[in-house]
């Protein structure tokens, strides 16, 4: 315990600090100020003495004044003592003089050396004492210093004491007080109560105990303490034992209203460990402690209820995790001790079934929302399953902050079990109404309905919440729903079942169908009608059928007859001809009874390069399949027709193949038509090469002339120029020369393209060695001439820069292209180098060489993005989507 010690008014209070390189040094200069103290002490000392001495010696001359005015016989008596005792004197004093001279010549060497080591002493000690003056000027600085900063704390804790919402106040003693063994303690205590006045308090203090600052100011203890001061002293000689002490107390306002305070206190000391009073801090807790007060007695009234009844109430402390109570249920419920439950608050998780216990777990912040209502199975010790419903109820605090969490577990195993005997009969009949087909309405009283199965829910889409208490004239028109009324009020006025034929219903598409409905009365244990039930059967579908079915029939004839393609339809095992419609005569050029009269021969009147493709399609027909045949038919004119014949299975109900229809399409115009346009398309497909080829020669021709111009310049710049622009020209010609010698005309196979393109760049620059080491991951991807040629350019610029300045002459080097699709149309192209990288200086971005800007342009031109990473060697990152087809005409 830290002790507060106060010295007088004009001095700092004493720091304790833990000696370091400055504080040894701050030690030294202590030392040497000390030393200088104490030498001045003993000069003060040595005045001292001269002033005693001095003292003396004017006694002893007012002595030899007084002898002197004796009378004269004394006075001769005086002279003859004094003249025998100066001969003696004078005798002596030759005697020694003598000898004084030898230990005079002795006494002068002897001085002689020690003024020398005095002044070198002297000498030593001026320097000490500048640096010790030093020294001690800096210390005056420090310690000014630190009473600035110490008025500054002051004056911050000054404002912190005035405005606090707690009480703070000085008690200083008249005296200093030493407590310790050595003292009589009761006595001290005793001076403490009378002298011990209250010296500081702030303005909380003082409204704490309803007074004013003219009233409270100097009080002494035994003021605010009369009314128990044997507790009272028992507080103050704990706190004088401990040095410190917090506690709660009972405690008078000046009116002698009672009041709780909670308080620490901390006893100030001055320098020599005296006790000169003490610091407070109090807070009313008045309010808080009648409301533990009240809470308690809720709490006991709470066990005593929470004790006696079968359920499980619990409370728990959120902010500590903790279960503060838990009723005596929770053993006979969950099998457990409470003892278990108080000591790990989640243990009560542990049995609940495996399969409810994540859910409860999950939903366990709901009970600071008071949302909290779960019901789950608990498995106990002895394997018994029970079900429990829980519920959970947060509680505030005055600041409106969730503190505790009480709640309530009930077994709810019996009301599960009779909930579940009639969910499960619920159910049973639910499935076998929902199953039935049929629809099938309950409704009671003023026809309003009750319960519906399926088959009415699905036919209205409505769920049976939306159904029930509803009355016709919400789902039906007013000209369906009068009679309705009549039918069920017939029903529940007489007793009788009804039955009602072609009964109109309108569904929630307002489509009406016709039902035949039998409606039937239920009757209550007096045998009164409460509800009628009906069940009503639609027969619509089955009318309409046969309807649609005549319809049909007459709309296929109708068809059939007036199509010019020929609908056919067979047996199954493709022997017997069903039907043929008359366009077959057209077609075939044959008449169906010619058909029907020899429907063996049928397959004879096709072109015999054609045949096996009908006997293929007969198998593939039989087994299930649809097919699609174009073959040529012989015409008894001579002719020949080229048909279309599609034909798809049949199934019967039970699903096996019972019939095969078909149709046969006259196609001879558009095999024609296919037969010029595939002869036009070959001579388009030859002159676009011949194109690509002119285009690719007359390139090589620029190229050439480049070469031929190069051979007259001598300036290796320009040659260096002409030498790139053939590498530009060869590489767009690379491209037509792929093209026309491609069965493809439309796109270029980017994986043959570069490597041609990077093999012919390895040529030009004439590096048949390994010395640079080319890595191509290329995928096989096909791109269109608008996306290929810049790519081709972009390649043939980065391959020529690493090959022209990536690499030192003697050494290996590697280039690495990767062209890879990321989606479809989305293609990432990388070119690296493993090279020196730029040169100290380069500005990418501000580069003014033609390479490189030709490259940015070509990037622009895909609508690309690039990047560039020279960390190691240089690495081009180009990601491009390929570019649509611009028309030229």
């Amino acid at each position: 315990m830290k002790k507060f010690k106060f010295g007088t008014a004009n001095s700092l209070p004493s720091m304790c600090i833990h000696p370091t390189g400055d504080d040894e040094t701050l030690d030294t200069c202590e030392a040497l100020v000390a030393e200088q103290k104490l030498k001045i002490r003993k000069l003060e000392q040595e005045l001292q003495q001269q002033k005693e001495l001095c003292v003396y010696l004017r006694t002893q001359l007012q002595a030899v004044q007084y002898l002197c005015g004796l009378d004269s016989n004394t006075q001769l008596d005086l002279a003859e003592t004094r003249t025998g005792f100066i001969a003696s004197l004078q005798k002596s004093q030759e005697h020694y003089r003598i000898q004084d001279i030898a230990a005079q010549q002795q006494a002068e060497i002897a001085l002689g050396l020690i003024k020398n080591d005095l002044k070198i002493k002297y000498q030593k000690r001026t320097e000490d004492l500048k640096i010790a003056n030093q020294l001690l000027r800096e210390e005056i600085i420090d310690r000014w210093r630190t009473e600035e900063a110490l008025r500054e704390s002051q004056q911050q804790l000054e404002l912190f004491f005035s405005q606090s919402v707690d009480g703070f106040l000085f008690i200083m003693l008249d005296e200093p007080v030493q407590w310790d063994d050595t003292v009589d303690q009761e006595q001290v205590l005793d001076f403490v109560f009378s002298k011990g006045r209250v010296t500081k308090a702030n303005d909380a203090l003082i409204t704490q105990y309803g007074s004013t600052r003219e009233e409270f100011i100097g009080q002494p203890l035994n003021f605010f303490l009369s009314h128990n001061l044997a507790d009272g002293r028992e507080v103050i000689r704990q706190l004088f034992e401990a040095g410190r002490i917090h506690i709660e107390c009972d405690n008078r306002k000046l009116d002698g209203t009672p009041i709780c305070v909670k308080a620490d206190y901390i006893c100030i000391y001055d320098t020599y460990g005296r006790i000169v009073g003490y610091f407070g801090v109090e807070c009313d807790i008045t309010a808080r402690k009648q409301a533990e007060a009240a809470l308690k007695e809720s709490e006991e009234r709470f066990r005593q209820l929470a004790e006696n009844i079968e359920s499980v109430f619990w409370i728990s402390d959120l902010p500590k995790d903790e279960m503060i109570y838990v009723s005596p249920a929770y053993e006979k419920i969950w099998g457990r001790k409470c003892a278990e439950l108080y000591a790990a608050p989640k243990s009560f998780l542990e049995p609940i079934h495996p399969e409810d216990r994540q859910r409860i777990i999950g939903n366990l912040p709901k009970q600071i929302l008071g949302e909290y209502d779960e019901e789950y199975r608990l498995v106990k010790p002895n394997g018994e399953i029970s079900w429990i419903r829980d519920r959970a109820f947060p509680i505030t605090n005055a600041t409106g902050e969730v503190y505790r969490i009480v709640g309530i577990a009930e077994d709810i195993s019996e009301r599960k079990k009779v909930q579940k005997e009639l969910q499960d009969a619920k159910q049973m009949y639910q499935q076998i109404l929902d199953a039935i087909t049929d629809i099938i309405l309950v409704k009671g009283p003023e026809s309003r309905i009750v319960w519906a199965n399926k088959a009415f829910r699905d036919y209205y889409q409505r769920e049976n919440s939306e159904l029930i208490g509803r009355i016709d004239a919400e789902l039906q028109e007013p000209e369906y729903t009068q009679q309705y009324i009549l039918d069920d009020a017939s029903v529940f006025n007489t007793g009788e079942v009804r039955q009602i034929l072609e009964e109109p219903l309108k569904n929630s598409y307002g489509e009406v169908n016709y039902f035949d409905t039998i409606k039937s009365p239920i009757f209550d244990t007096e045998g009164k009608v409460v509800m009628t039930v009906g069940v009503s059967r639609n027969t619509t579908e089955r009318k309409q059928a046969q309807k649609a079915l005549r319809e049909s029939e007459e709309r296929f004839r109708q068809l059939a007859e007036n199509i010019q393609d020929s609908f056919w339809l067979v047996s199954v095992e493709l022997t017997d001809i069903l039907y043929v419609s008359p366009a077959y005569e057209q077609i075939w050029g044959r008449s169906r009874e010619d058909l029907y009269a020899h429907n063996y021969n049928w397959i004879d009147w096709v072109h015999p390069e054609d045949q096996n493709l009908l006997h293929q399609s007969f198998g593939r027909i039989v087994a299930g399949e649809s097919t699609s045949t174009e073959y040529r038919v012989l015409r008894p004119d001579g002719t020949t027709c080229w048909v279309c014949d599609r034909a798809f299975p049949i199934y019967n109900e039970s699903g096996k193949l019972y019939r095969v229809a078909g149709i046969c399409e006259d196609i001879s115009e558009r095999k024609f038509a296919e037969s010029r346009l595939q002869g036009t398309l070959r001579e388009k497909e030859v002159l676009l090469k011949e194109i690509h080829h002119r285009v690719k020669n007359n390139m090589q021709v620029i190229s050439s002339l480049l070469e031929l111009q190069a051979q007259y310049i001598d300036d290796e710049a320009t040659l260096f120029l002409f030498a790139e622009s053939q590498s530009r020209i060869h590489s767009m010609a690379l491209i037509h020369e792929q093209l026309y010698q491609s069965d493809n005309l439309a796109r270029i196979d980017i994986q043959n393209y570069v490597e041609n393109l990077v093999a012919n760049l390895f040529q030009s620059f004439g590096l048949c060695n390994d010395s640079i080491q080319i890595n191509l991951n290329i995928e096989p991807i096909y791109l269109n001439i608008e996306t290929a040629i810049p790519c081709g350019l972009i390649i043939n610029e980065l391959v020529s820069n690493s090959l022209k300045y990536a690499f030192i002459p003697t050494r290996q080097g590697e280039i690495t292209i990767n062209f890879l699709e990321i989606v479809p149309t989305e293609f990432h192209l990388s070119i690296q180098d493993n090279g020196r990288g730029f040169p100290p200086g380069f500005d990418v971005e501000n580069t003014e060489t033609l390479g490189l800007r030709l490259v940015k342009m070509l990037a622009q031109q895909l609508d690309g993005e690039i990047t560039i990473d020279s960390q190691c060697g240089i690495c081009y990152n180009i990601l491009f989507k390929e570019l649509s087809y611009r028309r030229r005409i």
